[in-house]
């Protein structure tokens, strides 16, 4: 008892409100994502602001705070527009598909590329305009590459989407948040992770019904 204590009181000291109200909206947005919900685009529009602030400010990571802002938040709006675009009636219009193969080995070249093109272009900018140093600058990009890939697919429902965030938040989870001592954030990505595993499984089990329905409403046509 006596040992847990301190650690206990040095994780309080760690948690920050913005932290904690970044984190619940972001929740909320992935539980969403999972329930193939349009709603998600919303939460996300908001943890994506908030994150945007805690990377740039607090954290020094500014590949993921660049990605929050710059990217994640037009994409919020993008992605309500093309999940809504099939049938205005219907929120879940958009079918879930999968990559082809060759659409596959692009995505992962384009995601090791832009990491690549991250890492090497993030020094001179953060020299210019004399920001903080950054911190763990390496998995900074390379997790932001990964999210950029994701996010997109997700936009458009690719299933492969998934497989990108597991890794990603595994990263997140085991490396990155712990380092910068972001103990509500580390729980939130360690949950994320979680979710996007379930979030696979059920995109491909939606993925499969929908290929049946498709196949029986050609048999019958037929």
């Amino acid at each position: 008892m006596e040992t847990i204590t301190p650690i206990y009181q040095a994780v309080l000291n760690e948690l920050k409100p913005i932290e904690i109200f970044a984190a619940i909206t972001s929740l909320l947005c992935v539980y969403l994502t999972v329930k193939n919900n349009i709603w998600n685009w919303f939460w996300g529009l908001i943890g994506s602001v908030l994150y945007g602030y805690i990377f740039f400010r607090i954290s020094h990571i500014y590949a993921n705070a660049g990605l929050q802002i710059l990217y994640f938040v037009p994409m919020q709006f993008v992605g309500w527009y093309v999940w809504m675009k099939g049938n205005p009636e219907k929120n879940d219009a958009l079918p879930i598909s999968a990559l082809t193969n060759r659409e596959r080995i692009m995505w992962c070249a384009l995601t090791v590329l832009l990491s690549v093109a991250l890492y090497y272009g993030l020094s001179p900018l953060v020299s210019a305009f004399r920001l903080p140093p950054p911190q763990l600058s390496p998995m900074d990009c390379f997790t932001t590459g990964l999210s950029i890939s994701a996010q997109f697919l997700q936009t458009y429902k690719k299933f492969e989407n998934w497989v990108l965030w597991i890794l990603a938040d595994l990263i997140y989870t085991f490396y990155i948040f712990p380092q910068l001592k972001m103990p509500i954030t580390t729980f939130l990505y360690a949950v994320f992770t979680i979710l996007a595993i379930t979030g696979a499984i059920s995109w491909y089990r939606q993925m499969q019904n929908e290929v049946m329905h498709k196949q029986e409403a050609a048999t019958t046509a037929g």
